[in-house]
């Protein structure tokens, strides 16, 4: 930082010089003025002494006085200008001659003739010379100069200190306490006037800086609050409830801790309904209400998060604690609210998560709670969820680091495609294949999609994960294709987030396009949770991808939302049953008989029905009798590397299971 010179050291370093040079010019002009004035009276004194002398001695030399010359010449030399006096007679022989030897300094000598005259006579008798000294001159200028210098150096150093007195005070005081209050305002303190006693101009600016500074402080102020707090509720934004919830994690190192994440159930109905004007009142409606539900009962004030979404958060909560503020909560919202004249009830959907149980930092925290509310909504909306973790494999303070292995494979060519066998009863071959993916950990080996796909889906990664999935894939397809497998299907897991990012139609017409392939031939797979509430957007997806050419299959079904409404409204291809009602056929006569319910139903609706998780010969056997018409499982394969898929293409697989 560059250091400035004070303002005291700046008027020193230039009026310091400037009173010497005028001291100095004012010394030089009283000296001049003394040597004029000093001089003129001299030359006056010299004429002056000139005309007494040689009248005074006339008649002492007419007379041949020696003793009355003598006395008229020490009386001469008396005068302290005059430095000798000599006296010649008239043929110029000197007759008497005095001095002084301590005026010997800047001589100058005159002389006047000596003149003896009566009414009858007139007479040269000779004459009188005086030397004058300029010594007295001299010593004079010398200390009226040393006085001048001394009195206009005394006058500018007690200027100069009155001056440095009155900018310290005035001046350079109030510039500092300017400059520490902008130093405080920079360090993120609060404004502190500054005094105002200074006079003139200086007091003048001082209380403007104050009117400025007070606006400022408040304007920072208001900045900070609407920066923290949400414009519509008045609740904190999500910026301010992470500072508070921060701030009171570090005060409270280790006190347990809930939170309750809230949605507003169908909200979307409300703005489509009545409008956004009336979905903005419901929001402050619902704001205010949470504040008074909440009165006491929490360890910081409600927030908003965004949206229609809202933060609660209690101290000292367990599951039990958190159950019970749920419960209060549910019932107290029970009370309609007024829109339009009309009556609306609000209801949300809610995630719940304990520190230091589920997550020990705020930020894994924040996931976990907002991980149980979209847990809770797959189930059904209106439902309260707590936390349970879906990656058992991994404590969740390593989910971070899990985050960016997953951005390394997906940039370092850490990712692996594998394709697993689809067994056709009809062709009693393999007929297709579904892509899976995976993950060679340096530390932890081969991640199964159990452990990252939860947290692809969380971070994002799921929709590159995917892009790279469908583009390997359809390379790989295109390959054998030209090896004489023109009709093998090639099936691929397609993620919520996908439909929701939007751009899935159109990535699947580019890379069919691309590799020269048939839409026939791809088959997307999705899951029942997905019809929890399917938008308009994605029922437009849905029968683009139809319009495509490609085929859509359901799956996991039976696991997740089941219902007969939209297998008939919905443009499916496959039903794909979940292995868990497979694993226990041999053994539970009532899992026999829904598989073959399921497949009796799928073939009247006209779908093809295919059974997953096949890991026996007894299980194969069971499922082509109910009626499957695929099969996929590892006791036909378990899922192969690319480049090893070929090989079993040509070896077959085992047929003796087909009824």
């Amino acid at each position: 930082m560059i250091q400035h010179a004070s303002l005291n050291r700046f008027f020193l370093e230039r009026i310091i010089p400037l009173g010497l040079v005028v001291t100095l010019f004012l010394g030089l002009i009283n000296a001049w003025h003394l040597q004029y004035r000093f001089e003129q009276e001299l030359a006056r004194k010299q004429v002056e002494l000139l005309r007494i002398g040689a009248t005074t001695l006339a008649v002492p030399m007419w007379n041949f006085d020696q003793q009355g010359i003598s006395d008229l010449v020490d009386t001469l030399l008396a005068d302290p200008d005059v430095a000798s006096v000599a006296i010649h007679d008239a043929d110029g022989t000197l007759l008497l001659a005095r001095h002084d030897n301590h005026r010997l300094g800047g001589q100058q000598a005159q002389s006047k003739p000596i003149l003896f005259e009566d009414m009858q006579l007139r007479r040269v008798l000779g004459s009188v010379e005086l030397v004058f000294t300029r010594q007295r001159l001299a010593s004079q200028i010398l200390w009226s100069v040393l006085y001048t210098l001394l009195a206009v150096g005394l006058m500018v150093l007690v200027v100069s200190l009155w001056t440095l007195s009155f900018n310290s005070r005035h001046v350079i005081a109030p510039l500092n306490a300017i400059l520490d209050t902008l130093r405080a305002l920079r360090a993120g303190k609060g404004f502190s006037p500054v005094g105002t006693h200074a006079p003139g101009e200086v007091g003048q600016a001082l209380r403007a800086f104050n009117t400025l500074g007070r606006q400022l402080d408040h304007a920072r102020h208001e900045i900070a609050q609407q920066a923290r707090h949400d414009g519509l509720t008045g609740l904190l934004n999500r910026i301010g409830f992470q500072e508070r919830l921060a701030d009171w994690l570090k005060a409270n190192p280790g006190q347990p801790l809930g939170i309750l994440h809230l949605d507003i159930n169908h909200f979307r109905w409300i703005n489509e309904s009545f409008g956004q004007d009336a979905g903005s009142g419901i929001l402050h409606d619902v704001a205010q209400r949470l504040l008074v539900i909440t009165d006491g009962r929490t360890a910081l004030p409600p927030a908003r998060l965004g949206g229609d979404e809202f933060v609660l958060v209690y101290t000292d909560a367990d599951a039990t604690r958190l159950a019970k503020e749920v419960r209060h909560l549910q019932q107290a919202m029970l009370t309609p609210m007024s829109v339009a004249d009309e009556e609306l009830f609000v209801s949300f959907s809610i995630g719940g998560a304990l520190f230091p149980l589920h997550a020990n930092t705020m930020e894994s925290l924040l996931k976990c709670v907002e991980q149980a509310l979209h847990q809770g909504k797959e189930r059904g909306r209106g439902d309260y969820r707590l936390y349970r973790p879906t990656t058992s494999r991994l404590p969740a303070s390593e989910m971070i680091s899990l985050e960016r292995d997953l951005h390394y494979a997906l940039h370092h060519d850490g990712l692996r495609l594998v394709v697993q066998p689809i067994v056709s009863r009809h062709e009693a071959a393999i007929s297709g294949a579904e892509t899976l993916v995976r993950i060679e950990h340096p530390t932890r080996g081969e991640l199964s999609p159990q452990t990252f796909i939860p947290v692809a889906e969380e971070s994002g990664l799921i929709i590159p994960i995917s892009q790279w999935m469908l583009e390997q894939g359809m390379a790989w397809l295109a390959t054998i294709s030209t090896q004489g497998y023109q009709d093998l299907t090639l099936s691929f897991n397609v993620s919520v987030r996908e439909f929701h990012d939007g751009g899935l139609v159109e990535r699947l017409s580019t890379a069919l396009a691309r590799h020269e392939l048939a839409a026939d031939r791809i088959i997307l797979e999705v899951t029942e949770n997905l019809m929890l509430e399917p938008s308009q957007g994605i029922l437009d997806q849905f029968n683009a991808i139809r319009a495509l050419g490609c085929r859509l299959a359901i799956d996991d079904f039976g696991t997740g939302f089941s219902s007969l409404s939209y297998l008939q409204s919905l443009p499916f291809d496959i039903i794909k049953v979940d292995r868990s009602f497979v694993r226990d056929m041999p053994h539970n006569r009532q899992h026999t008989l829904l598989v073959g319910a399921i497949a009796e139903m799928g073939h009247a609706l006209g779908l093809a029905v295919t059974m997953e998780g096949i890991e026996s010969a007894e299980q194969a056997s069971q499922c082509w009798r109910l009626g499957a018409d695929h099969l996929q499982g590892y006791y036909f394969s378990k899922p192969l590397p690319m480049e090893h898929f070929q090989d079993h293409l040509a070896g077959g697989v085992d047929c003796s299971t087909l009824p």
